[in-house]
């Protein structure tokens, strides 16, 4: 009878030890394959480029949510993600993102053109300065 006393709860504890411990692992693997689908998707993203007719529709007036940023099976790597659907909203996010930041031509050009105008008036200070004293 004493034995009973000492002995149950002695393996009831071993029991729950063992089970806590396979418990923890399998916990811990979960995220490895939620970390590498969300790392697949964000690459897969990087090769993605709206369609120019419905980029200069659009511009940014489309939400992350829209159907013009689903995967489209020629892009990924790895064809049977497609029916993941972590990987579909990862997908969205990152190729929304990736396409938000997209400007036209002429902003390109008008920005280049702003910089080489300020370096030639900063050019054209320091020449003012280095020879202002000579200019006597």
């Amino acid at each position: 009878m004493v034995i009973n006393y000492i002995v149950l709860p002695v393996v009831r504890i071993i029991q729950l030890s063992v089970l806590l411990f396979f418990l923890q692992l399998t916990a811990l693997c979960q995220p490895a394959r939620r970390d590498s689908i969300i790392r697949a998707a964000r690459n897969d993203a990087k090769k993605f480029r709206l369609d120019d007719a419905v980029w200069k529709k659009y511009r940014r007036a489309l939400p992350a949510t829209s159907n013009y940023f689903n995967p489209v099976g020629q892009n990924q790597k790895n064809q049977t993600l497609l029916n993941d659907s972590l990987y579909v909203k990862t997908y969205r996010k990152a190729a929304y993102k990736h396409n938000r930041g997209r400007r036209t031509p002429l902003h390109y050009v008008i920005v280049g053109t702003g910089i080489l105008a300020a370096a030639a008036v900063a050019g054209a200070i320091v020449l003012l300065i280095a020879l202002g004293p000579n200019m006597n």
